[in-house]
Parts: structure tokens; C-alpha cells; sequence
């Protein structure tokens, strides 16, 4: 029975997992291209002071008391929570991008479809150019 050689164990299993995490990692980078897109559609931030959450409110009330352990928790939590609506914010951007870009691409193929398949589209154009005369 022979052996090969691998540099950890387990290796097989975690080239799999690189695979995943290569195709995980190109995803995000679609998407990110996407955060922070419709910013400029947001008030400036000096105009107008941003009401706190109740998490905000909590997590300032705990680090007043001293529990820091708990201000860290509510922080981590309030940070998942933000990353989260900027994912949505930039996956509903990318989806109507596509939907864009598929109405586009369909308007060519039907505006490609209307035009006459031979040349004389001049000739065409002249046809009835003079019949409008006569109606």
C-alpha cells in the first residue's frame, strides 16, 4: 500500500473548500462593486442628526454602566446588522441593473428584427416618402 504525499491532513477535502471559498469570494466581489450606490440619495449627514436604534440606545446605556462585554456584543451585532441591509441594498442594485440590461438587450434584438433584412432601406424610405402626397 503506498501513500501519497499531502502537506496537511485533510488536504483533499480542503481544496473543495478553497474552490467554494474562490467562487464565494468572486460573488462578494460582484457585489460590492454595488455598496454604497444610491448614497448620494441620502440627506448629507450634517443636515440632520440620525435618530438612534434601540440596540444604539441600549449599547450606550451598557458602556455608561461598565458592562463592556455587553457594549461589545450589542456593537457586533449592531455592525452584522448594518453589513446585512448594505448586502440587500446592493443585491437589489445588481438585480435591477441585470433587469435593465435584459430590457435593453431585448429592445436591440426587437429593433435588429423590425429592420429590413436586404439593403435598400433607402429606396424604402423614398417609396414612401412619395406616397404621402397622394393620401
Amino acid at each position: 500500500m503506498t501513500r501519497v504525499w499531502t502537506p496537511y491532513p485533510g488536504f483533499p477535502k480542503r481544496i473543495g473548500n478553497i474552490e467554494r471559498q474562490a467562487e464565494h469570494e468572486k460573488h462578494w466581489d460582484g457585489l460590492t462593486q454595488y455598496f454604497g450606490i444610491n448614497d448620494r440619495f441620502q440627506p448629507p449627514a450634517c443636515s440632520k442628526p440620525a435618530s438612534k436604534s434601540s440596540l444604539e440606545k441600549s449599547m450606550v446605556s451598557a458602556i455608561a454602566e461598565g458592562d463592556f462585554g455587553k457594549a461589545e456584543k450589542m456593537s457586533d451585532r449592531l455592525a452584522t446588522r448594518e453589513l446585512a441591509v448594505k448586502i440587500v441594498q446592493a443585491t437589489n442594485c445588481r438585480d435591477f441593473v441585470q433587469s435593465k440590461q435584459e430590457v435593453e438587450a431585448s429592445r436591440a434584438a426587437q429593433k435588429r428584427k423590425k429592420q429590413i433584412a436586404s439593403g435598400f432601406v433607402a429606396k424604402q424610405r423614398w417609396e414612401t416618402k412619395s406616397n404621402v402626397g397622394y393620401m
